[in-house]
């Protein structure tokens, strides 16, 4: 598992690394093409731009969550639920490998999380767990 999780962190590391190198090779492109346009022209380009931004801040956050894991392993409490403490099965954790809790209390969390949301709340990539 740690060696699954360490290159899933490399790869997302490398994936970051190159859409940042990308996106300052395209940000003096796009202002160019930008200085061209009308504001309803430019409103697609803002777009892409702001779903570039989600992207790799899910990558930072799984990132995040690939570290937490790794330092549960270092200190003996990886595969424990954090809300009930109890184990977290190995299929959980083969499917999702950063799981910081149970199928149970994970569904409960989705449950509360989607209770609290406002009304036409965002689509949008996908929620990642949150730790």
């Amino acid at each position: 598992m740690k060696k699954m999780l360490l290159a899933k962190k490399a790869q997302l590391l490398a994936k970051i690394r190159e859409e940042m190198a990308s996106r300052r090779e395209g940000d003096a492109e796009t202002e160019g093409r930008k200085g061209g346009l009308s504001v309803t022209d430019r409103l697609p380009l803002v777009t892409d731009e702001e779903i570039d931004y989600a992207v790799v801040n899910r990558r930072a956050e799984m990132l995040a969550q690939i570290d937490l894991a790794l330092k549960k392993m270092e200190e003996g409490t990886y595969g424990r639920c954090e809300v009930c403490e109890g184990a977290i099965t190995p299929a959980r954790l083969r499917a999702h490998p950063f799981a910081v809790r149970c199928t149970a209390c994970q569904e409960a969390w989705e449950r509360e999380r989607e209770r609290q949301a406002p009304v036409g709340g965002g689509a949008g990539l996908p929620e990642l767990e949150e730790p």
